[in-house]
């Protein structure tokens, strides 16, 4: 979970109030925000979907309706700026979406600039992922000029001066001497352009996603912002605007819109119209576990900063706050309200069920084998079932399909897994600066594509271990999935086998009668460069079902 650090001092300043700081905490945890402070600090940790909260304004926010200090939608007034920004058609194939807007009524208070600075950080990292979906630029615009362009630039195109550096550079050489050209230059290398923002006198306000320029730094006179969002992903550019505009609201600024002219588009952002959603009562009541009237939901909507535009016997029209990326459905909203209604509150009550509950049979089997691998020296790891084509199949030397992922929100997530063993590579990929062996192991399910099954796919629970380092070749790996094999009382039969994954007479396969159930073997190096390893991976994955 991403973690922020508030001011006490600062959040009771946008509260309007003045709350006890151990209270305060506790409010928090109640929200689903863990919270710890240390004298004026506080330290909070935001849920994965909250990007909203990842600012002491947001925080604040949320807190004035759980509190009852105010409820209901927050409104944030806006009125059309005198700033441009013209798109060149060459930023298509490079970096095409921009989003723009203009903050004006400014006092650069030092609290005001590290929230700033922190939430545009947790937005890159989070939003952003780490610059290359969204990234976000801050300006001063006294110091520009509109229209401002985006464009592009050759890597020895431009020379301006970056950021906290002493001279002026091209593009390339901000990828090889300034340090967040050397972070981030893997989102630019091999470009044959580089993005480019500049205004009509000519003078450079950033190098997209990498950094601004000297020219148009944010200093404490700073009294008009000029704020862009780029990216790839036009959705989380604009998200990643909304998020930043409406924090600065919370502080009474001024937000003002900008006109983004595409070649073939106009667009007017950031767009804060709220977006509409009927919530059914009796869904709410039934989820929760509660028996409430429409009122009463419409009341803890209003504590969580929805705004209720119409009340029926049966449902409600709410409408859904700008800077709320999170909701996609109802039952988002239905938590809402519970968190609201308080978990405290919440009466517990027996299932009605006439049966004594125990363990499933797979989770059994699961346990056993946890425990034999645990006694083996393994350690276990826990990986998501969420993957990508590249892991799952190319960096594996596979083809093969799997199941999709509908809408995904990351081209890091867009199908489910079939088999646990790049899971366990990503893990050692992640771990290889760290001494050898590396000994692990997962039990988890993959899921399979199954014309018979009534979804068109079925879960499989399954073993697999992998062992990084010199001495741990295929006969120790294959001993280890016997071993496995044997405690869980199954008859086997080890055939040697070709995979395209693993090295030519270093693999076998697992049969129990006429099914396999598994294999195991010395990785091959292509698949072990794939993976950025330095060291000979052997692996084994049997089913558990």
């Amino acid at each position: 979970m991403p973690s922020i650090s508030v001011s006490y001092r600062d959040l009771c300043g946008l509260l309007g109030k003045t709350i006890e700081i151990d209270k305060l905490c506790e409010r928090l945890g109640m929200l689903g925000m863990e919270a710890e402070a240390n004298g004026d600090e506080i330290k909070i940790e935001i849920a994965h979907n909250r990007p909203d909260l990842l600012s002491c304004e947001g925080v604040a926010r949320a807190l004035r309706g759980f509190l009852q200090i105010e409820t209901g939608l927050p409104k944030y007034k806006t009125k059309m700026s005198k700033v441009t920004v013209e798109v060149d058609p060459s930023v298509e194939t490079v970096r095409p979406f921009i989003t723009a807007g203009v903050v004006s009524n400014v006092k650069m208070a030092d609290d005001i600039v590290a929230s700033m600075m922190q939430v545009q950080e947790k937005l890159h990292a989070s939003l952003g992922r780490k610059r290359d979906k969204a990234s976000i630029g801050i300006y001063d615009l006294k110091t520009i000029v509109s229209p401002v362009r985006y464009t592009t630039t050759t890597p020895d195109g431009i020379r301006f001066q970056p950021l906290d550096f002493g001279r002026e550079l091209t593009p390339a050489e901000i990828l090889s001497e300034h340090p967040k050209g050397i972070e981030y230059r893997s989102l630019l290398q091999g470009l044959p352009r580089y993005p480019l923002l500049i205004d009509a006198k000519g003078t450079v306000l950033s190098l997209p996603p990498i950094i601004n320029s000297e020219n148009t730094r944010v200093t404490d006179q700073t009294e008009v912002l000029f704020i862009d969002v780029t990216g790839h992903d036009e959705r989380a550019v604009n998200r990643a605007l909304t998020i930043i505009m409406t924090g600065l609201g919370e502080r009474g600024f001024t937000l003002e819109k900008v006109v983004v002219k595409y070649p073939k588009r106009r667009v007017i952002t950031p767009n804060l119209k709220p977006r509409k959603l009927n919530l059914n009562v009796g869904n709410v009541n039934k989820t929760v576990g509660i028996n409430i009237s429409p009122k009463h939901i419409a009341r803890l909507a209003r504590a969580m900063r929805y705004g209720v535009e119409k009340i029926n016997r049966n449902s409600l029209k709410l409408l859904l706050p700008p800077y709320r990326c999170d909701i996609m459905h109802e039952i988002d909203v239905i938590e809402d309200i519970a968190i609201a209604y308080g978990y405290d509150n919440l009466e517990p009550t027996l299932p009605k069920v006439l049966t004594i509950g125990e363990r499933a049979p797979i989770e059994k089997i699961s346990g056993k084998a946890r425990r034999v691998l645990t006694g083996l020296n393994f350690m276990e790891v826990m990986t998501y079932t969420l993957t990508n084509p590249k892991v799952n199949f190319d960096l594996m030397r596979l083809k093969g399909e799997a199941v999709e992922i509908a809408n995904p929100i990351s081209e890091e997530y867009t199908i489910l897994r079939n088999s646990l063993i790049p899971s366990l590579l990503l893990v050692l990929k992640e771990n290889r600066r760290n001494p050898l062996p590396h000994k692990i192991f997962e039990i988890g399910d993959v899921v399979l594509l199954d014309e018979k099954s009534e979804t068109g796919a079925r879960n499989m629970r399954r073993a697999a271990s992998a062992v990084a380092g010199e001495g741990f070749g295929f006969t120790y790996i294959k001993a280890v999935a016997e071993a496995l094999l044997r405690e869980l009382g199954l008859r086997w039969e080890a055939k040697a086998a070709s995979h395209p994954s693993f090295i030519e007479g270093r693999v076998v396969e697992f049969f129990s009668g006429d099914k396999k159930i598994g294999i195991a073997g010395e990785l091959h190096p292509e698949v072990i460069l794939g993976f950025e390893l330095e060291n000979p991976v052997s692996v084994f994955e049997v089913d558990l079902e």
